[in-house]
């Protein structure tokens, strides 16, 4: 994504071959991609299968074109939910949906994918990547690039964390973020009705 690097986005084209092994350096407790402070997309523009899979679930949000399609396959090899899938999976799309695509390793397509919340869009493959970027660069123009990076953190960090301790963090964090120059500047392009021009801090 050209222009203002606090925003970014990693494009997975898809119809590569199955990949049954890493690098050793993906084997860490947290994937990589949870750890940056910049949002990641996850463009998924045909088969995510096996470690292509879980990747994607890495991503912080995830675009599908039609032709995407999603699927474990590690039961049909012998294997097992391995890299954090059987943690990160029922997250996103619920135990028993989980359990389905883990067990049967079939093909979900796209429209299946976003019913089940494992997307968040579908856009049609003529003008899919062109899309994926519009979205990238809305965030990159519009919007405080320390708030995308508190609110990731805050979400993430709060799969770990009472309703009651995510809340008291909640608060330290709109405090700090009542000094900061982004939430200045937030208030004074509303008010003067121009565009933003967010520093990330």
């Amino acid at each position: 994504i050209k222009g203002r690097s606090e925003a970014q986005s990693l494009i997975n084209s898809g119809n590569g071959a199955e990949r049954t092994h890493v690098r050793a350096d993906f084997q860490k407790k947290y994937s990589y991609f949870p750890s940056l402070e910049k949002p990641v997309i996850g463009a998924v523009n045909g088969h995510a299968v096996g470690l292509g899979f879980i990747l994607s679930l890495y991503c912080d949000l995830r675009f599908a074109s039609e032709a995407a399609r999603f699927g474990t396959a590690f039961a049909r090899r012998g294997l097992i939910a391995e890299y954090g899938l059987a943690w990160l999976l029922p997250r996103l799309i619920g135990p028993a949906n989980a359990l389905d695509m883990l067990f049967s390793a079939r093909l979900v397509d796209a429209a299946e994918a976003y019913h089940m919340g494992l997307v968040n869009r579908v856009v049609p493959q003529d003008h899919f990547v062109q899309s994926v970027r519009a979205y990238a660069s809305e965030l990159a123009a519009n919007v405080s690039p320390r708030s995308m990076r508190i609110m990731k953190s805050q979400v993430y960090n709060a799969m770990f964390q009472t309703l009651g301790e995510a809340f008291e963090a909640s608060e330290q964090e709109m405090l700090l973020s009542l000094q900061c120059d982004d939430f200045r500047e937030g208030v004074a392009h509303f008010v003067e009705k121009r565009a933003p021009a967010f520093t990330g801090k």
